[in-house]
Formats: C-alpha cells, structure tokens, sequence
C-alpha cells in the first residue's frame, strides 16, 4: 500500500513538472512566435522601403536623364519651367508644385525690387494660381531665394523670422521643400513641392539637383539667345541685318504658302543720304540711321519685321498684309520721317530728311523672294528717278515679274 502511493506521488510529482516544462516551453513557444514575426514584418518593411527607394531612384536617373536631355536641346528659356515642373512631378508626385522665376522691374512698377513669379504650377487643390507673385524675403519661395539655400517645412517653423515672413503671405500654400535655383551669386528662380506622396532620404537633395540644372540651363539658353540677338542685329540701329531679314522673310513666304496668305515688303532708303553725310559728318549720319530706325520700329505693327539691308537702305517685312495696307504703312513711315526735325535736315536738297520706296506682295507681284525683292528694289529706284520723297508699288516699276 505504501509504495503504491509512493508511486502514485512520483507520478503526480512528474506530471506537475512536466506541465510547468510545457507551460514554460509554450511561453517561449509564444515568444518566438511573436520574435519571428516581428522579424517577418521588419524584414518586409525593410524590403518594402527597399523597394520603394530602388524605384524612387531608378525613377529619379530616368528622369534627371530625360531631362538634361530635354535641357541641352532647349533653347527657349520661357519653356525651361514646364519641363522642371514635369520633372518634379513625376518624381514627387505632390499635390501642389510650382516653378517660379526671377521676374524683371517694369517701367510702371511702384515696386522695383527682384521678385519671383509662378511661371509653371502644378496643383490638385488650392486657389494658388500661375502668374502669382513674391518679392524676395516674402513667403516661403521668397525667402529661400534670398537666402539661396533649399529650406524644408521643419526649418521655417525653428527659424522665427523666417515663420514671420512665411505667415505675412496667406495666398501661399505651405511647402514641404522649397530649393531656389541659383548660378553664382545670382538667384534665377525657385522650385518648391507641397505634400509629395512620395518621399526619400534624399529628396532635399534631389530637388536641389533639379534647381541647379534648370538654373545653369537658364543661363546657358539666355547666353545662347544674347549671342543669337548679336548675330542677328545691326549694331549700328539695334534692327535686324541683312541676313536675320532674308530668314525671316523666307519663313513668311513659306507660312503663307501654306495658309494662301500674303506677304508684303517695303524696301527703301534715305534720300540724298552722301550729300546729307558730307554736309553733317559722318557721326551724324550714324545718329540719323539710328534715329530713323527707332521711328520706324515706333510705327509698325509687333508682328512686322524691320531691318537694315545694307548702308542707308532698309527693308520693312509685313507678314499678313496686301499691297493696299501695305502702301498705307509705308505712306505713315514717310510722313513721319518727312516730319520729323532730323539734325542737319535743313541742308538737305529737299530742305529735310526724306525716304523713296517700293513696295511688292507676294503672290501678288511675285512667287518666291528673289523676284519679290527686286520688284521692290525697282520700285524704289523709280520712285528716286521720279523726284524723290514717295513710295511706289511694284506693278508701277515698269519691270516684268515673270
């Protein structure tokens, strides 16, 4: 009986300590469960992060590649914003992004400051609108332009001036990164993103990549363009040249192929223009070319073309005009050259300063530019033979267009 019991409580006593060992066992069964899984979903935040900064890149190269593409082929510097703005977009992905630029004084400016202007914008929400306008220091765009670093949320609402200012612009949305694009000391626009949904280590950075390349691609095109302007204009007037004439007269003529439109010229040059030069000096005569040329620049149309074709003569394209509005402009540009009380004018044989032109239109008197060029040049040199001071159209030169 005895050791019946005795055994009875060894078993007992084994069947305690084995369920403990179990429970023990399931505790840490339980733990390593849960340590696993932690581990599972850390590893997959971390390949998911993973994932998404392997695509945040690969997406960044591809479009930093499109885009200096798009940058060393631009040679416009008004369609640089529209393809930053691309850029950002497709990278960030954010509700609002706006690209602003360096906006020069006008004449009639009562504020003559630098400011920026919103030149390309991107928005899903918000009365923001493109057009709008900083001065530097103003807002958030307007301070990170004056001080010509990229400034993220976090730092307009540490740094209390800078909170200040941000606060005093109500029409401005709160930026998430703001990057100004600068060359040297000078700052040429800004770029700024509000609520990306996507978002990376190195966006700050990114986004101050970006500002450089379109600020160095602004100031390449605009050098471009100022070397382009030189090429194409004559010192002397500040008009067009010969050769700048002959290109955009061919343009117009093949544009107006196209649309059955015309194309007038009016070609002529100043009377007496030797006697005028021996009488005053040539340094006079260099004042009344350049004078004339901005009387003449006065009086025509935006959308006509008006240059120097060589020595005292001139040219004037009129894209769009018949024979009968284009002798009315030319009558205007003669009168008003007539008219006006040029230096010297009284020594002239005519007791003034005067012009003789031709005027020819295409299709009219002439089917491609050479034709429609001499037709105007003999026009002109008739009106010379006929006393001076007048403009005649080309079917009054005499001469054969055929």
């Amino acid at each position: 009986m005895i050791i019946a019991l005795i055994s009875v409580s060894a078993l007992l006593l084994t069947l305690v300590v084995l369920l403990v060992v179990l429970r023990r066992s399931r505790v840490k069964l339980c733990a390593a469960e849960e340590e696993l899984k932690e581990i599972r979903e850390t590893s997959s935040r971390k390949y998911r992060r993973l994932e998404q900064d392997v695509s945040f890149m690969r997406e960044f190269f591809q479009v930093i590649a499109s885009l200096l593409g798009e940058m060393h082929a631009e040679r416009q510097v008004r369609m640089i914003p529209q393809a930053l703005l691309r850029a950002i977009v497709q990278i960030y992905r954010p509700e609002v992004a706006a690209v602003l630029v360096k906006r020069k004084p006008q004449r009639n400016d009562l504020y003559t400051g630098d400011r920026l202007s919103i030149a390309a914008l991107h928005s899903i929400r918000g009365t923001i609108r493109e057009g709008l306008e900083f001065r530097f220091g103003e807002g958030q765009v307007g301070i990170a332009a004056k001080r010509q670093q990229v400034m993220v949320r976090k730092d307009f609402e540490e740094d209390q001036l800078a909170s200040y200012e941000r606060a005093r612009v109500t029409s401005e949305p709160t930026w998430d990164i703001v990057a100004p694009m600068v060359v040297g000391d000078k700052t040429l626009g800004v770029l700024a993103i509000a609520r990306p949904e996507r978002h990376h280590d190195t966006e700050r950075d990114v986004l101050e990549m970006i500002a450089r390349i379109g600020a160095l691609t602004t100031q390449n095109v605009e050098a471009y363009r100022k070397k382009e302007v030189e090429a194409e204009h004559d010192k002397l007037t500040n008009i067009f040249n010969k050769g700048a004439l002959l290109k955009r007269l061919d343009l117009a003529i093949i544009k107006a192929r196209k649309t059955r439109g015309k194309v007038s010229v009016f070609m002529f040059d100043l009377d007496n223009f030797k006697i005028y030069n021996d009488t005053n000096g040539h340094l006079v005569g260099d004042r009344l070319l350049a004078k004339l040329a901005q009387l003449v620049k006065e009086t025509v149309r935006s959308d006509d073309v008006f240059g120097r074709f060589g020595g005292e003569e001139f040219l004037l394209v009129m894209p769009g005009r018949s024979v009968v509005q284009a002798m009315a402009a030319a009558g205007m540009i003669r009168k008003r050259i007539e008219e006006y009380p040029f230096e010297g004018g009284g020594t002239q044989p005519l007791g003034k300063v005067t012009i003789s032109g031709g005027v020819a239109c295409f299709p009219d008197d002439a089917l491609d530019t050479v034709v429609l060029l001499r037709l105007a040049d003999a026009a002109l040199y008739k009106a010379k033979k006929g006393g001076r001071n007048q403009v005649l159209r080309a079917e009054e030169s005499g001469l054969n267009p055929i």
